[in-house]
């Protein structure tokens, strides 16, 4: 568990978008592995799932693969999951793959939530990440973003085919 009185609280600001599905397709997006695996990551990388296992103290671990081909790993533990409402997971391992020059690395754990709220229009997704390093805190926002949209895509494809 993070020790959060030792760390910098870097935040990224609030990132929010609205799913066309309903939370609980939106949050199983999140949870089950070849799901995860269609969206998670910037744009091009690719993602496999290794361990997922979305309980309270349950671990994931994803191989995450860059254009170029460089793998890296992302891992961490779960603290909250409250199916459809909210996701809490501690990043413990970060994948800091392709980053640009005299970007610091991020070596510390960071905490994610992600909070799902149902709308007429879909559900409104909005994720914070914290405990940042400024650089990394940048990067972070423009990855979930992507991330998200390609979500979205893969959510529409699957429940329209």
């Amino acid at each position: 568990m993070i020790d959060f009185t030792y760390q910098k609280d870097v935040r990224t600001e609030p990132i929010s978008y609205t799913v066309r599905a309903v939370p609980e397709k939106v949050f199983d997006a999140w949870i089950i592995p070849n799901m995860v695996e269609k969206w998670w990551g910037p744009d091009d990388f690719t993602t496999r799932v290794f361990n997922l296992t979305a309980k309270i103290g349950g671990c994931f671990a994803f191989e995450m693969t860059a254009p170029n081909g460089s793998s890296c790993i992302m891992s961490g533990v779960y603290r909250s999951v409250d199916r459809p409402k909210r996701l809490v997971f501690e990043v413990h391992e970060h994948c800091n793959l392709n980053l640009p020059t005299n970007t610091e690395l991020q070596e510390n754990a960071s905490l994610v939530e992600v909070v799902f709220r149902g709308t007429e229009l879909g559900t409104i997704v909005t994720l914070t990440h914290t405990l940042l390093n400024t650089d990394y805190a940048k990067l972070a926002k423009v990855s979930w973003t992507q991330s998200i949209r390609q979500m979205e895509a893969v959510l529409t494809e699957f429940f329209t085919s």
